[in-house]
């Protein structure tokens, strides 16, 4: 059998136990093997002399450390389903590993984290105040929770407890294409690329304190509107990732703030309580993390602020000009 016979077969099998957003993701690595290896490749050619010539490959394609690391799960698991499932005699080993070339861009976790002063917040804020929007709205409750984009397209305002000062993260939404819904869902008709599932991670289904000035906000708004509305939209259908980060550039425009992207509003969150003294596993939680070591790779590096804040401190009195 070719491997791309097997890797559909493989991919058919696992659709019904993954997120539609996986196998759309597992579709994409198919067309990315499909870029190097012959569409007529016998499964049991692919040697790790092969192998690792096509990973070399994707690394002069300037694919990233981390996808090709994806790719090569991705390869294994394939191989796997053959040898267990099909019982494909005479499949080369997979014990391999792929030498890790250093990417030629930076480490995302490793770069300066871009995020908005205080006096920007306040800005973007009094926008929001003096001009309330279904998008303002969902974009205000990020300042404050640093949820993910696709989180705050999914938030109902059945999702606010003002009993218990809280607000349940408990679904994402997310877009998918025409052709992977027409694979996963024959038999529905292609309405909108919207579609709603459970949170990124178990630690992504969380429970997120409300600050006073969101509360009352929220309340204000959770008095007219019904449990099935979504806050970003103020109607019983979602909006897209696309279109909150559209809103979200133009309500940057109104408050004369330079651009930064929609996950900055994350990165400023975390960065804020860190600073501020807020534990790591707080924050961590906070943000759905699977993980401490996310939070600290991504968030624990001092600003250039509370270096020189720490550089003067330690100075005083010794260095005067």
């Amino acid at each position: 059998m070719t491997f791309f016979e097997v890797f559909d077969r493989w991919l058919e099998e696992h659709k019904a136990e993954v997120k539609d957003t996986t196998f759309a993701k597992y579709r994409f690595d198919r067309n990315t093997f499909a870029k190097v290896i012959d569409a007529d490749t016998d499964i049991c050619s692919l040697d790790e002399i092969k192998m690792k010539g096509v990973f070399e490959t994707f690394c002069e394609l300037q694919m990233s450390s981390h996808y090709r690391t994806d790719l090569l799960m991705v390869f294994r698991m394939v191989m796997r389903y053959a040898d267990k499932n099909l019982g494909i005699s005479n499949l080369p080993s997979i014990d391999w590993k792929v030498k890790r070339e250093k990417d030629s861009r930076k480490n995302p976790a490793k770069q300066r984290i871009k995020r908005f002063t205080m006096d920007e917040y306040e800005r973007i804020i009094k926008v929001f105040e003096s001009n309330p929007t279904p998008g303002g709205l969902a974009i205000v409750v990020t300042m404050f929770t640093g949820i993910r984009i696709g989180e705050a397209c999914g938030l109902k305002f059945s999702d606010l407890d003002f009993d218990e000062g809280v607000i349940h993260i408990q679904r994402t939404c997310v877009s998918i294409t025409k052709d992977v819904q027409k694979i996963l869902h024959p038999n529905e008709a292609y309405i909108m690329s919207r579609q709603l599932q459970s949170p990124k991670s178990v630690t992504s289904d969380r429970y997120i304190p409300m600050v006073p000035r969101l509360r009352k906000i929220l309340q204000n708004y959770a008095k007219i509107y019904p449990g099935d509305y979504f806050v970003a939209t103020l109607k019983d259908t979602p909006t897209c990732t696309r279109t909150l980060r559209m809103w979200f550039q133009n309500m940057l425009k109104t408050a004369k703030v330079p651009y930064l992207n929609y996950h900055c509003l994350r990165h400023t969150f975390a960065t804020q309580m860190i600073e501020k003294g807020v534990d790591v596993k707080t924050v961590s939680s906070i943000l759905g993390h699977a993980g401490v070591e996310i939070t600290m790779d991504t968030y624990c590096h001092p600003s250039d602020d509370v270096k020189r804040a720490g550089i003067q401190k330690a100075f005083k009195g010794i260095l005067k000009w």
